[in-house]
């Protein structure tokens, strides 16, 4: 396992690209696979405004893609289970690049596999754009105010669209280092420990998955302070614990940053969601599953998070 893996600025510039060609509509020039993936499926519930492109999907049987089954194998299911060299062959194996394929003499099988990868997302592609795609930009350009939720993203990827996207603004949702160790030590087989098996022996899960997680997202709160002063007023910071804490004053914060009024149906939603994590204790519950002392060390490897929120690591 490889542990803090620095993000190269082809896949920084990649995202900002894919962003903005979401939040503009410009579906054409999305990735096959963005317009295909599975979590159309996975979080339907999610976005309901896009029901309709879903419907399209399952109708032309579109929503089982199975190009990834040998590049899974080759280049692992989640970052962090092959190298860095690793990831990077694959980044430019699945980009089509075949100068740098001939130039790293590919072995025919691993060609082999990326070719077929390319052939099957061509064909589900060609599919995809005769029958459903114009449903999604449809659905994209006859709104007004367009929101997408990113994980995995970077505040280093959002500079290049706030200076291509004069209106967008950015909420940047952060969470206790505590209870994210929790959640993903809890997570499962299939993600429990999975970047941090070279951690010190000594120390638990949750004190690693802790470190990484602040690892990134301490990088993350400092780039976002920098873009503050850059692009003033177009940026807000939020914690999921204020969220349910105060659910009601934080929506109107957020429509207020937006210059929106609230919608009531939207706001009647968010609420019964934050009250399910309220009852759940879903800020708090690490408090009763975590020992003190992995606390207390969490708490220190995590110094800087809270001193850059300004907050005490006993506030909760």
């Amino acid at each position: 396992m490889y542990l803090n893996r620095t993000i190269p600025r082809v896949e920084i510039e990649a995202v900002s690209e894919i962003l903005s060609h979401l939040l503009t509509g410009d579906v054409d020039k999305l990735p096959s696979e963005a317009v295909l993936h599975r979590f159309w499926t996975f979080f339907d519930v999610e976005h309901k405004q896009t029901s309709r492109y879903l419907t399209c999907l399952r109708k032309h049987r579109l929503t089982e893609v199975k190009c990834y089954r040998d590049t899974g194998t080759y280049c692992g299911s989640r970052f962090g289970q092959r190298s860095p060299e690793r990831l990077e062959q694959c980044r430019r194996l699945l980009a089509n690049e075949k100068t740098y394929a001939t130039a790293v003499d590919v072995d025919p099988r691993t060609a082999r596999i990326f070719a077929e990868y390319s052939s099957c997302f061509r064909s589900y592609r060609r599919r995809v754009d005769e029958t459903c795609v114009h449903i999604l930009r449809r659905t994209i350009t006859d709104r007004r105010l367009r929101a997408a939720k990113v994980v995995r993203a970077t505040m280093n990827s959002m500079r290049p669209l706030l200076r291509a996207l004069p209106t967008l603004k950015i909420i940047h949702l952060v969470r206790d280092p505590r209870a994210v160790a929790l959640s993903r030590v809890n997570f499962g087989e299939t993600g429990r420990g999975i970047y941090t098996l070279n951690m010190k022996k000594s120390e638990s899960s949750i004190i690693a998955e802790a470190s990484l997680y602040c690892h990134h997202v301490i990088a993350d709160i400092r780039s976002r302070l920098e873009l503050e002063r850059e692009f003033p007023g177009r940026i807000w910071s939020v914690r999921y614990e204020e969220v349910v804490a105060d659910p009601e004053q934080i929506f109107r914060d957020i429509y207020k940053f937006l210059g929106e009024p609230m919608p009531r149906t939207t706001h009647d939603e968010m609420q019964k969601k934050a009250q399910k994590g309220q009852v759940m204790k879903l800020s708090t519950k690490w408090q009763n599953n975590m020992k003190y002392k992995e606390a207390v060390t969490v708490a220190r490897h995590c110094a800087e998070y809270f001193q850059l929120l300004n907050i005490s690591s006993t506030e909760t």
